[in-house]
């Protein structure tokens, strides 16, 4: 009983990991929130971009899976802080305004490089999917 009361408390331990942090950040003078999670300082970060219905609780998933092997994780936001659209139409809008602005969808990326690093991220060992 003893060694399985053990064996239950590693394997909690082990998957409990580092919990995330729901990160606040600017660009150009608009609020967006963002994830970030990292196992330790200086380990490969990955910049995570959300889909269409903005920065939600599956990219926050996938950026703790990604933590838990060994990556450091900024999951950005593109559309501003609390804009989670559900309906298709809003979707399209959302995403059709990034697509035919590539310098602000440039700008919220660079932006969100900069508080990835400011928070610790390696940024000159990173990749963004």
């Amino acid at each position: 009983m003893k060694y399985l009361s053990m064996l239950g408390l590693s394997l909690f331990l082990s998957t409990a990991g580092q919990a995330g942090i729901i990160v606040k950040y600017q660009v150009n003078g608009l609020d967006y929130e963002g994830y970030y999670t990292s196992p330790t300082q200086g380990t490969p970060m990955v910049l995570l971009v959300h889909d269409w219905d903005g920065l939600t609780d599956y990219e926050v998933k996938r950026a703790d899976m990604l933590a838990e092997m060994g990556y450091s994780v900024f999951a950005a936001d593109l559309f501003g802080a609390g804009v989670r659209p559900t309906e298709v139409i809003d979707k399209k809008q959302h995403t059709g305004e990034l697509y035919q602005d590539r310098e602000k969808m440039r700008s919220l990326l660079e932006g969100a490089m900069r508080k990835a690093k400011e928070l610790g991220g390696n940024t000159e060992n990173s990749v963004a999917v």
